[in-house]
């Protein structure tokens, strides 16, 4: 399986339980992500949790009508949540790694305008980031870590003291 965290899916297991045992690898990933986005050090942090975010979303997609929809859907919605809230700050990591190396390429005179426009992307991280841990400690008051190992075992533990990050 990907990058070979996934263990080998045997054609014996039954679709269900195998599907199990990869959302829950998957949900681990991202919990183990999420404090390196929250802590807003690296932000490569942030790309993370959204990669896994969305592998976990594909691998629910596919399994979706194997579990019962009332709580599946609920954990299904929490990790597109997930994706979506993250976007923003992301977005801007991006923005401010190219607007750094246009500065970097750029002429004396126009680099007072490059940087204004640093400073503006980079207060709208700021606002962006606010955002995405107000989420994250919803998400954490919420329990959706613990509603995720409740349903797919305990390999979806989250890493570390804190999970949400908060």
């Amino acid at each position: 399986m990907a990058g070979g965290k996934d263990r080998d899916l045997n054609p014996g297991d039954p679709f269900r339980d195998a599907m199990q045992e990869l959302i829950a690898a998957r949900f681990s990933a991202v919990w183990t992500a999420l404090p390196v986005a929250a802590a807003g050090v690296d932000p490569e942090g942030v790309h993370d949790v959204r990669v896994a975010s969305r592998r976990l979303r594909a691998a629910m997609d596919v399994a979706a009508d194997s579990f019962p929809e009332p709580w599946y859907r609920g954990l299904h919605r929490a990790v597109k949540d997930i994706t979506s809230e993250l976007g923003e700050v992301r977005d801007r990591d991006v923005m401010l790694d190219f607007l750094s190396a246009e500065r970097d390429k750029a002429p004396a005179q126009e680099r007072v305008g490059i940087d204004r426009l640093i400073a503006r992307v980079d207060a709208e991280r700021a606002i962006a980031r606010v955002e995405m841990l107000t989420f994250l400690n919803e998400l954490d008051s919420a329990g959706v870590a613990n509603e995720s190992i409740r349903r797919f075992g305990a390999s979806a533990a989250p890493q570390g003291d804190d999970a949400a990050g908060s």
